[in-house]
């Protein structure tokens, strides 16, 4: 991963465990840039219409906290490249394991299928798996 201090696949983990944060990284692999904006658009979407239960939100407050904390959250996790004042969004270059990782949250998410713990630790380098954590 990104750094060697033992906390990366931690801090992968942590940017991924939220389902909006997810929603605009699997956008972003397919068109690499977009705008706060769409973002907004499409978290609201996939919210109200995907997988899960029904649920209703407003567009404001997912614009809201994509600019103040999920955004953020992704751009110091490395996965993206945030510029708050032109509210412009682009992929940063993943390593295979951060892609490796993104693909199976990206199946679970899709197919409500089981996530095989083992192997993402194995792909984001190991950490956790002799430790327990």
């Amino acid at each position: 991963m990104r750094n060697d201090d033992g906390g990366d696949a931690s801090r992968l983990f942590g940017a991924l465990a939220d389902r909006n944060r997810r929603v605009v990284l699997y956008y972003l692999r397919e068109h690499e840039s977009a705008s706060l904006e769409t973002f907004a658009d499409l978290v609201t979407g996939w919210t109200e219409a995907g997988p899960g239960p029904d649920r209703s939100v407003a567009h404001d407050d997912v614009r809201i906290g994509l600019h103040h904390v999920h955004l953020p959250a992704l751009d110091a996790a490395g996965l993206l490249e945030y510029d708050p004042d032109g509210g412009r969004v682009a992929l940063a270059e993943l390593s295979a394991a951060e892609a490796a990782v993104l693909d199976a949250a990206m199946r679970a998410d899709a197919t409500d299928a089981a996530v095989d713990l083992e192997r993402l630790l194995a792909a984001a380098g190991g950490a956790g798996a002799d430790d327990g954590g």
